[in-house]
């Protein structure tokens, strides 16, 4: 019997995308930080935007700090006991967490020199001038100047409450090993149950900010030619598009799933096979003006309390309470596997497999048409869940010191998702994705060791493509995004009687940015050191530094070709990071 717990109540930042400047062409960019920008250290996070003002879940004035970031806080219980009963092993293991917290951040959806903007929303002869931080009020006279890189960014101030992510599971299974023809027959069975709740509320706002470093950006306001305020206090205005992303979700996600499994092992031959069938039931209510039926998601409120309306107060995103969606369907699904082993040699086995199964997509379909709200059902079942396929064949290699697999593999999925990218126009956009994948590829693990020496590693081969889509055919053939050719590991340690050392290397050929495949990512290899010094049996001093050589390695980027202003949105990985930890055991 085992009883565990857990209490955890952390915040950390969300680091989001940040202007990137791009130069060459699509297929061989080169990306660097913009002026007093650094891309490996620096984000559009600061205290002089961290206010956010906005329309709470009541539709009531409310006020967060962006500070907040992701916060995270889990209580957690878990039971886990295994029992022997007239020959058959019984195990259940039971946990239930109750999860709540919040996620902010500042997301930019557009970025252009800060003269451009100025026009886009002031009009001919638009000025721009600081709505927060120390030269708050003061007029920026010269917008291609600022800050030494001219460059605005048009963002969503993101405030999301988790005020329920709680579950709760249960998986009971019984097993034997029967004797059978001079074999062992190993039967499963057993019934997983899950609970999860789904309570949240999003909301959506659009701010105008400066790009500076060292945590120094402002938000910025600006007025026409005839000194009309087009902004307030840098807000753009209190919501996004019509009031997209202003939501309240309340949805609770059951799932029954009975399973059993079968393995024979005679001799050199192992063959196994598996079935679970998952019974999922789904319940909720939804408010956003995403789900039409003459919903409004959009009204006036004065939100500073000044008693005047301005521009930006006029397009205020609220919740639709008089007007719920429903969520009321269910869904099932069968999953399953079967392989093979065979042991050619004491240290060489082969092995195939061929399996199917599936995941709920969950609140990925919701606020998107695969729901009728009116009803709360379906408008096909098949949107309950995505599936997979796949087959795979490899060996298995042992001898003393040294461990290689193989195995070569061909996959079907499906996905139905949201995606943002760019419009070909260079404006961001969101899509519904309903799509299916096909990759064909060779994965490799192997690990050598001699004396106080190691290493060990595993690389990736993929050959993917996008085999269908139902909204965007054009990209029938095409690589997914960020998807590389080649991604590998490899990590070479040293193990003392008191100390440990080593380095992790990780990296990735290139990728396309998007869909589309214009825009290419280049690759990378990032170097991550690690000590570990054990001066007693119960003291251990760990010290880690990841992207040793403080390398510009870029994970996303949003645009799907190089823009003609030669600035994109994307993300880069942290430069040289360190961090030192001590761990007493008793």
């Amino acid at each position: 019997m085992r009883i565990y717990g857990k209490w955890l109540d952390d915040r950390t930042p969300s680091y989001q995308f940040v202007p990137i400047r791009v130069t060459g062409s699509n297929s061989d960019p080169t990306f660097e930080s913009p002026a007093n920008f650094n891309l490996k250290s620096d984000s559009l996070l600061s205290p002089n935007n961290s206010g956010i003002l906005t329309l709470g879940r009541d539709n009531s004035i409310t006020t967060e700090d962006i500070r907040e970031g992701q916060h995270a806080i889990v209580k957690s219980v878990g039971l886990e006991g295994q029992f022997d009963v007239s020959g058959w092993t019984i195990s259940e293991k039971f946990r239930f967490a109750a999860i709540s917290g919040g996620h902010m951040n500042i997301r930019p959806i557009a970025v252009a020199p800060a003269a451009a903007l100025a026009f886009a929303y002031g009009g001919p002869g638009g000025t721009l001038s600081y709505a927060t931080g120390p030269q708050a009020g003061q007029a920026i006279p010269s917008p291609s100047a600022l800050n030494g890189n001219g460059l605005l960014t048009s963002n969503v101030l993101i405030d999301t409450d988790l005020d329920s992510l709680d579950n709760l599971t249960n998986d009971l299974r019984a097993s034997r090993v029967w004797k059978v023809g001079g074999g062992n027959l190993t039967t499963t069975a057993g019934l997983y149950m899950s609970s999860q709740d789904y309570n949240a509320f999003w909301s959506f706002l659009n701010v105008l900010t400066d790009v500076r470093g060292d945590g120094d950006s402002a938000l910025i306001d600006v007025k026409t030619a005839a000194g009309v305020p087009t902004t307030q206090g840098g807000y753009l205005s209190y919501g996004i598009g019509g009031g997209l992303y202003h939501r309240s979700y309340d949805v609770n996600y059951g799932v029954t799933a009975p399973y059993a499994s079968i393995n024979y092992h005679l001799g050199k031959v192992a063959v196994g096979g598996s079935l679970r069938y998952d019974m999922g039931d789904v319940k909720g209510t939804l408010y956003g003006s995403e789900l039409g039926g003459g919903r409004v998601g959009v009204t006036t409120v004065d939100m500073n309390g000044n008693g005047q309306i301005s521009l930006p107060e006029t397009k205020v995103a609220t919740l639709p309470l008089g007007a719920p969606g429903r969520v009321d369907y269910d869904y099932k699904y069968l999953s399953y596997s079967a392989g093979v082993n065979y042991r050619i040699a004491e240290q060489l086995a082969v092995f195939g497999r061929y399996s199917r199964g599936g995941r709920a997509s969950a609140d990925k379909i919701l606020f998107t048409p695969a729901v009728d709200y009116n009803t709360g059902k379906l408008v096909d079942n098949d949107s309950a869940y995505d599936t997979v396929k796949q087959a795979e064949l490899g060996l298995k290699y042992r001898i003393s010191g040294l461990t290689v697999n193989v195995t070569g593999f061909s996959a079907k999925t499906g996905e139905q998702n949201v995606q943002v990218n760019s419009a070909p126009d260079g404006s961001i956009r969101v899509e519904n994705i309903i799509r299916g994948y096909e990759a064909k590829g060779v994965e490799l693990e192997a690990a050598v060791r001699h004396g106080p020496f190691s290493v060990s590693g595993g690389a990736t081969y993929t050959d993917a493509k996008i085999a269908s889509d139902a909204t965007r055919a054009e990209l029938v053939g095409n690589k997914p995004r960020h998807q590389a050719d080649l991604i590998f590991a490899v990590t070479p340690q040293v193990d003392l009687k008191y100390a440990t050392f080593g380095a992790n290397v990780i990296g990735t050929t290139s990728s396309y940015a998007q869909d589309t495949n214009q825009l290419k990512l280049p690759g990378y290899t990032l170097v991550n050191a690690f000590l570990q010094i054990r001066p007693t049996e119960r003291v251990q001093l760990m010290l880690n530094v990841n992207n040793l050589f403080n390398k510009l390695a870029l994970a996303d980027v949003e645009q799907a070709s190089i823009p003609a202003s030669g600035v994109v949105l994307g993300r880069a990985y942290s430069g040289r990071t360190a961090s030192a930890t001590l761990r007493y055991a008793f």
